[in-house]
């Protein structure tokens, strides 16, 4: 599984008749809890089995059920071995016979390894492959959180804040949605310059990166009694701002995911909109409401364009770990230890 990565993937299918085979009362409602933590993260998941009751799974948002055995079911539907399926199965035929296709799969036996999948002790144990909640934060430094403008970055990073403080953890972070973003991009080519930037200016640019963000990634501390003039009025961070190497830094903005944070950021998380809301934050409108199309459409010209350019010149959606969907208001949660 070489090139297997959470990010890529985007339903998740369970082959409940050799999954299940001695589960009892106890152990069907951990995976019922299992599969509820799945569906908060926003996962598609699609349950395989001849003798399994649909209306039991009403519940879940995005939970399909195939009521045949597991090849019938890949053959009626070719794309289960997708590159975006992730299967889990314990059938050994099945396992070779998905290796053959796409080696996105999982179970708990020796033979998994030995038929190209991924084995694992307890089926919970892949929640710290799924879930972004369960990464250990002895592992990052700085996180960097992307997304469309009036995404809510700001209800994000304040959840990651409570869930990291809850762990007795030192967090500061560096807010450059008013320095950094597309409308930067339009102000120059507006100008016919052909030097185009996403900063606000480059003494900004070079101040975060070369001042903030490299030497704290080189293991060194950061202070600033008070911040440069010149960007006073964009709110970045309190004042007086410290970094020590032990601390967690966030930086969110629009577009934070440039070729100059390369190396500077550990775990990239981009939050997404749908065209709909993305169209109502713009022109101040209830997204629950059914406005005219000419708004979606306009916003698809102009600013939804601009930043559609940024991800794919940026080849944005490759780089990151983890997305939520902002429609999905419970990505926003971040799981406490139970």
């Amino acid at each position: 599984m070489q090139e297997f990565h959470p990010n890529q993937i985007r339903l998740l299918v369970f082959d409940l008749d050799s999954l299940t085979i001695n589960f009892d009362q106890d152990k069907w409602e951990n995976f019922r809890q299992f599969l509820r933590v799945l569906d908060d993260r926003d996962f598609e998941i699609a349950l395989v089995s001849e003798s399994i009751e649909a209306s039991e799974w009403n519940s879940y948002n995005k939970l399909s059920i195939l009521q045949h055995s597991t090849i019938d079911a890949l053959k009626n539907n070719t794309t289960l071995t997708d590159r975006d399926v992730f299967w889990f199965t314990e059938q050994p035929e099945l396992q070779k016979t998905l290796a053959g296709n796409t080696r996105n799969f999982a179970g708990s036996t020796g033979s998994t390894t030995h038929n190209g999948g991924m084995q694992y002790q307890y089926l919970h144990d892949m929640l710290q492959i799924f879930h972004p909640s369960k990464i250990t934060a002895a592992d990052l430094s700085t996180i960097g959180i992307g997304g469309p403008d009036e995404c809510g970055h700001v209800f994000f990073v304040s959840e990651l804040i409570e869930a990291l403080e809850d762990q007795e953890l030192l967090v500061t972070g560096l807010d450059l949605s008013q320095v950094l973003g597309t409308e930067f991009q339009k102000q120059k080519i507006s100008r016919n310059k052909s030097n185009t930037t996403l900063w606000r200016s480059e003494e900004i640019r070079n101040w975060v990166v070369e001042d903030v963000m490299r030497p704290y990634s080189q293991g060194q501390q950061v202070y600033f009694e008070k911040l440069p003039v010149m960007i006073h009025k964009h709110e970045i961070s309190t004042m007086p701002f410290f970094l020590a190497p032990e601390m967690i830094l966030l930086v969110w903005g629009t577009t934070v995911f440039l070729p100059e944070f390369d190396n500077l950021i550990d775990l990239r998380v981009l939050l997404e909109l749908s065209e709909k809301t993305a169209a109502a934050r713009m022109f101040a409108l209830d997204d629950r409401e059914n406005f005219d199309q000419s708004f979606i459409d306009t916003y698809l010209k102009k600013e939804g364009r601009y930043y559609a350019d940024y991800l794919d010149h940026y080849n944005v959606q490759n780089q990151i770990d983890f997305r939520i969907n902002f429609d999905n208001f419970n990505a926003f949660r971040m799981k406490e230890s139970s």
